[in-house]
């Protein structure tokens, strides 16, 4: 799932640091930012709001165990040996053990232990952690930046081939303080690829220190490449250091106004505008009724797979299927909507990887086209409309 990015140029040359030590901007106007590790603080209600799409660690079968490793760091850092186990008589995978300090050995404090839940109909194993990444400050030297993990292993009773992966994403980030045309202000720094080393491929934000929690949202995170605003002035990532210890900010010119800049960004903004007179697309629940009305009255069958944790698809519920152009273009459709989780057998049978994703299907149960991911207004008529006929 994420953000809608569009180009905009950035002055300043990009110039990576290198792991041997600090680098100097050439820019004039660079205005030198330094950070700290940051972990999730539960007590005072503390943690960043969103985090990336989990990756996948594969897993081996080692007797009753699983095991995979995890890369984070520099090129040439250990990697962290991580086994899964269960305890006596328990029926799940409720144990993780992590080689912390990449002795290639299991000892004191590297065992994690869960409850596992049932959620969505599969057994999810959560475990969260903090691990060491070696780097090299800009000032000080070799040092570590603490990591803060979260692990989850899904086991679904319902498949037939279950496909033995390790997912992880990261929990912590980088922050710092900094001084912009007298405007006290808060940084973050944060991996969108999570392997440890910061670089042109991750995130920032930036926010005044009035509302220094800001930083912390969803709506708040800018690609690298992307400025950030401070009240109405823009500033870029000049330079970054591979230790997200140190990073460079310059003044930008968006050639545009904040306000502007969000409606621009407010992918949303022309759906919310359609027509509607209350009508909604007529969705049913029941997929082999469905497929069987499209046969039996040679109509399509429209399908949309969804989930209950996919944020693109209730904004498709809530203003592409009620807006009055596509109500009208499904009108000779069945439509019938199909949660991935819940029926898995499906999801399988149409190849569904990513949610949402929307089908049409001639009587004859020939695929007629597809889409992923949110849908406009526009985008959704077209397609009920060309490709029903």
């Amino acid at each position: 799932m994420r953000f809608q990015q569009f180009t905009l140029a950035v002055a300043g040359a990009l110039v990576l640091a290198s792991c041997s030590g600090r680098t100097e901007s050439s820019n004039e106007l660079a205005i030198e930012v330094m950070l700290t590790p940051q972990l999730p603080d539960q007590e005072a209600e503390r943690s960043i709001k969103w985090s990336p799409k989990g990756e996948k660690l594969p897993l081996a079968q080692v007797g009753d165990e699983l095991s995979t490793s995890l890369a984070l760091g520099p090129a040439g850092t250990a990697p962290f040996d991580i086994r899964l186990t269960k305890s006596e008589d328990a029926s799940h995978f409720d144990r993780l053990l992590i080689d912390l300090n990449r002795d290639g050995d299991f000892g004191e404090g590297e065992l994690l232990e869960t409850d596992p839940e049932e959620i969505r109909n599969k057994i999810w194993s959560s475990f969260d952690a903090v691990v060491d990444i070696p780097v090299v400050d800009p000032i000080s030297g070799p040092s570590v930046n603490p990591y803060a993990l979260s692990f989850w292993y899904v086991d679904d009773p319902r498949a037939e081939d279950e496909e033995l992966i390790l997912r992880y994403s990261r929990r912590g980030w980088m922050e710092g303080t900094v001084v912009l045309d007298s405007i006290e202000a808060v940084v973050l720094l944060t991996e969108s690829t999570m392997d440890g080393v910061y670089d042109r491929e991750d995130y920032w934000a930036l926010a005044s220190s009035d509302s220094a929690s800001d930083v912390l949202s969803y709506e708040s995170a800018r690609p690298l490449e992307k400025h950030a605003w401070l009240f109405q002035l823009a500033y870029g990532v000049d330079e970054i250091d591979p230790s997200g210890r140190r990073l460079t900010l310059i003044p930008v010119d968006p050639g545009i106004t904040r306000a502007d800049e969000a409606e621009m960004d407010d992918y949303v903004a022309v759906d919310r505008r359609a027509a509607r007179s209350g009508r909604t697309v007529g969705f049913g629940h029941d997929f082999e009724q469905a497929e069987a009305t499209a046969r039996s009255e040679g109509k399509t069958l429209f399908i949309d797979f969804e989930t209950t944790w996919c944020g693109p698809c209730k904004i498709m519920d809530e203003w592409v299927y009620t807006a009055d152009e596509v109500v009208d273009a499904a009108s000779t459709v069945v439509a019938v909507k199909v949660d991935g989780d819940d029926h898995p057998e499906l999801a399988e049978r149409f190849e569904v990887v990513g949610y949402p994703t929307m089908v049409l299907v001639s009587p004859e149960g020939e695929e007629l086209g597809r889409l992923s991911g949110y849908v406009s207004v526009k985008g959704m008529t077209q397609f009920l409309t060309d490709t029903n006929n």
